[in-house]
């Protein structure tokens, strides 16, 4: 079965899930799924994890997140993005008389961030888009996010384009709409693209084109970034026999049965390898115990 990670450069008005269903339609694999969704309206990266690396999501729904894009001044709207209805009456605005650094600057750092109605987020077991199709009000509560960097370039009277590094669970919508509320003049999201998530970016990417273009290749493989090569900032770990046939059943790893260590920058996960190569598993080492314990296996 082919695992690993396929880098993809998502076009606009397409879901995430149409994305990975092609996926699976290209590679013939039933288990497919992506590593944090875009809007429709949105481009940019998206990775699509097939096979055992789909039990990467966790780790990869964590990693920093670049996008850039243009925010428009001068009214609201009901999805916070383009293509809402607008909430507010328009104003004018003159973003060239305001401080965009300092405006700016009050959204980086840990702040609470109230996720849009017309989005995923769950309100008693139920995507909160669900209540606005129906015209429900509900209030969904605050959540702490991280925005890492939030710089702009005013690009007209009524323009901003930014780029932002955030954290997973960041609505980049509700960033926009916040700005034009903190200076009442309302604003909305008018273009997305997502640069980068952790190590990888858009120079790696392939469009859906590139991939049925090459479908009949016998090396569309070569469109798979391998399992054994993600998550490089975990240590890994080669064990010998003992030690892998203990981790492949669910047994503690002993340091005795370690062969030899690769240091890494994060060590509170650890990669753990056969001899041959192969990746085992995905595991922490246990406090004050001289041994490994597996959070992910991967099994024949």
């Amino acid at each position: 079965m082919i695992s690993g990670l396929v880098v993809i450069n998502k076009p606009k008005n397409i879901s995430s899930h149409a994305v990975v269903k092609n996926i699976r339609k290209l590679f013939n694999i039933k288990k497919a799924g992506h590593f944090g969704s875009l809007d429709p309206m949105a481009e940019g990266l998206l990775l699509v994890g097939i096979g055992k690396a789909t039990k990467f999501f966790n780790f990869y729904m964590k990693k920093k997140k670049l996008y850039s894009g243009i925010i428009k001044f001068g009214f609201s709207t009901s999805t916070y993005d383009m293509e809402g209805f607008p909430t507010s009456e328009k104003k004018e605005v003159d973003l060239t008389n305001i401080d965009i650094d300092s405006l700016l600057s009050g959204f980086t750092g840990e702040i609470l961030q109230v996720p849009p109605i017309y989005s995923a987020k769950k309100y008693k077991g139920k995507p909160s888009y669900k209540y606005a199709r129906e015209n429900k009000k509900i209030e969904l509560k605050p959540v702490k996010v991280k925005i890492y960097s939030l710089k702009g370039e005013i690009i007209n009277k009524d323009g901003l384009r930014f780029e932002a590094i955030t954290s997973s669970g960041t609505y980049v919508r509700s960033i926009a709409h916040d700005l034009g509320q903190k200076i009442g003049v309302g604003a909305y999201l008018e273009e997305l693209k997502r640069e980068k998530i952790g190590e990888f970016g858009l120079d790696v990417a392939f469009s859906i084109e590139e991939l049925v273009k090459n479908k009949n290749l016998l090396d569309i493989t070569k469109f798979i970034i391998p399992i054994e090569t993600l998550l490089p900032e975990f240590p890994k770990i080669i064990v010998n026999q003992v030690g892998r046939n203990a981790v492949l059943n669910g047994m503690p790893l002993l340091t005795k049965d370690v062969i030899k260590i690769f240091p890494a920058e994060c060590d509170i996960y650890f990669r753990l390898f056969d001899e041959q190569g192969k990746l085992l598993a995905i595991a922490q080492k246990e406090e004050n115990k001289m041994r490994f314990k597996s959070n992910i296996v991967f099994p024949e």
